[in-house]
C-alpha cells in the first residue's frame, strides 16, 4: 500500500502528559534492489508519577517510491512509501536495523 510519509523536523520534541519523543535522523538502507525509509528516534519518559525512563527506536515508513515529491501546507516534505507487508522481507530489515543501530525498539507501519 502506498501511503505519504511526512519528513518531521529532526531534534524537535514533541511532547506527551509522560515525557516527549524526538527524531534524530532520517535513513535509507538498501535492501533487495530497493531503498528503506527509517527514522532513528528518541523517546523520554521523564514527567511520570511511575519513574523516568528512555529508549532509542527506529520507525520503518516503507519502501521509497517518491522521495520528497510534494511539501505540505506547514511547508514540510512529503515523501511517497510502500509498506512493507512481507514477512521475511521484515524479519531481514529488523536483522540489519539492529546490526547497525543502538535502538531497543523497530516498528514497522
Amino acid at each position: 500500500m502506498i501511503e505519504r510519509y511526512t519528513h518531521e523536523g529532526l531534534n524537535e520534541e514533541i511532547r506527551s502528559i509522560a515525557g516527549y519523543y524526538l527524531f534524530e535522523e532520517e535513513k535509507r538502507l538498501y535492501y533487495n534492489k530497493r531503498e528503506v525509509l527509517y527514522i532513528v528516534g528518541f523517546g523520554a519518559i521523564d514527567n511520570s508519577c511511575c519513574g523516568a525512563g528512555g529508549c532509542r527506536f527506529a520507525l520503518i515508513p516503507g519502501y521509497v517510491v517518491g522521495w520528497k515529491t510534494e511539501t505540505d501546507e506547514d511547508g514540510r516534505s512529503v515523501s511517497e512509501v510502500e509498506t512493507i507487508v512481507d514477512k521475511d522481507s521484515r524479519a531481514e530489515i529488523f536483522r540489519m536495523i539492529q546490526e547497525n543501530e543502538t535502538v531497543g525498539q523497530v516498528e514497522f507501519w
